[in-house]
């Protein structure tokens, strides 16, 4: 029989066994930071993928456009077998008999003028890159943008999630001191239940701002194509941890640098240039095509005594043309392909336009939502020192029995409402000054 003392030993040490392999929560989670994130969201991203593999077919077009220069090379051969009466391939006489025969040979294309096709499709091809480069920029650009929002809007929840945890320790300080002063005789229940009731309103509160939090948590998770199973722990930005630089930009620098930049709107640019390509493309099938083709090859028949190579040597061809073709009538194929086209350079046009116009829409929406968010930081930090001040005033009064009960309450909720305003201001002005930063491209 095992004593007692021991199955109390082997218990404990089971327990800690046990302990060593349960998750541990605070161990397993990675911490991400901002920049991490966009890394991970521009990895993994599909629609950046999807551009990204368009781009490199670009590039793959525009290095095979720079090889239309170059002649066609091509090699031919067959081997034939036939029985009874047949021409002989050699002598293009009558024989009959099971004739086996060859005819290899090697031709070369190439186009001497194509109406500056080659040229036209090289340019083009050049511009179609820059223009998917371009693109490439504008998704991951846009992909920033949404990360940061997600993260920050995650951040700014935590904060909140923080005040809400001072202010129900503070009220839950407040209701011992309170259910201690009963229990003197020193003070009514009015006030314990009153306590209670602010403590219970605010865990309400502080469940919904987690809830918000775990919301705004696997939206960044899934954004960033994650597995939300996994532990995720997001850091505070070292700039929200840095004194805020509340200096602005000028409006028309910003808009001179946004314009300058935007990938966009340079892609938008160019899709004109390759509208105008097309056009030229167009025009040039009114035009002349002069081709050469040059051909080298022989020919050998089981019908002659010579051997294979022999034949060759002998039977062997040359061949050098030119070929000339003069568009006369297509059923107006080419002038409805050069209308079509000019049709394309004023849609171009037109979705250049829109796109600057949007561009600038909500350059200006951000300058002002920029503007609104410093005055409202500005506006909340005095808030808050004043609201503090009030507080501690308050605070005193009231633990010193000088201050009612509700006095004293609704100088901590101004207090509170003041530090999350703070706090979602503070994030708010880093936010807009990020978003101008990306539009800009720094």
């Amino acid at each position: 029989m095992i004593p007692n003392w021991k199955f109390h030993k082997i218990g404990i040490i089971c327990v800690l066994v046990a302990l060593c392999f349960l998750p541990s929560q605070a161990q397993n989670d990675k911490v991400l930071t901002l920049e991490e994130c966009m890394q991970i969201a521009l990895a993994n991203n599909i629609t950046v993928k999807l551009i990204n593999n368009d781009a490199q077919i670009a590039a793959a077009n525009e290095k095979q456009s720079k090889l239309e220069y170059l002649p066609r090379v091509s090699a031919f051969s067959n081997y034939n077998i036939s029985r009874g009466l047949t021409n002989d391939p050699t002598t293009f006489e009558p024989v009959t008999a099971t004739t086996k025969s060859s005819s290899p040979s090697v031709a070369l294309d190439l186009n001497i003028f194509n109406g500056m096709r080659t040229r036209n499709i090289i340019r083009q091809s050049s511009i179609i890159k820059q223009s998917a480069d371009f693109d490439v920029q504008q998704t991951k650009d846009n992909v920033e943008l949404t990360v940061t929002a997600l993260y920050l809007q995650v951040i700014t929840d935590g904060e909140n999630i923080k005040v809400s945890e001072e202010r129900l320790e503070l009220l839950s300080n407040q209701l011992k001191r309170a259910e201690q002063r009963v229990e003197a005789g020193v003070a009514n229940m009015e006030q314990v239940y009153n306590l209670r009731s602010q403590v219970a309103n605010e865990n309400l509160n502080k469940v919904t701002l987690e809830n918000q939090y775990k919301r705004g948590r696997l939206d960044l998770i899934q954004t960033l194509l994650l597995d939300p199973t996994e532990g995720y722990e997001f850091e505070d930005p070292e700039v929200l941890r840095q004194s805020i630089d509340t200096t602005l930009p000028s409006y028309q620098e910003l808009l001179e640098a946004v314009l300058k930049y935007n990938p966009g709107l340079k892609s938008a640019g160019l899709n004109i240039e390759s509208s105008k390509m097309d056009l030229a493309l167009a025009k040039a099938d009114r035009l002349p095509v002069l081709t050469m083709r040059a051909a080298y090859g022989s020919t050998f028949s089981s019908n002659q005594e010579e051997s294979y190579f022999s034949q060759l040597d002998i039977n062997e061809q040359r061949f050098l043309g030119f070929n000339l073709s003069i568009p006369i009538f297509d059923r107006n194929r080419v002038k409805n392909n050069i209308h079509v086209s000019k049709i394309n350079i004023v849609n171009s046009e037109l979705a250049f336009e829109q796109i600057k116009i949007d561009l600038i829409n909500e350059l200006q929406q951000a300058y002002l939502d920029l503007i609104t968010a410093h005055s409202t930081y500005l506006a909340a930090q005095e808030n808050l020192t004043a609201v503090e001040q009030s507080f501690r005033f308050a605070e005193g009064s009231y633990n010193s029995g000088n201050t009612d009960f509700y006095t004293y309450l609704e100088s901590l909720n101004n207090k509170n409402r003041a530090e999350i305003s703070l706090i979602n201001s503070r994030y708010s002005y880093l936010f807009r000054k990020r978003i101008l930063r990306i539009y800009r491209g720094l």
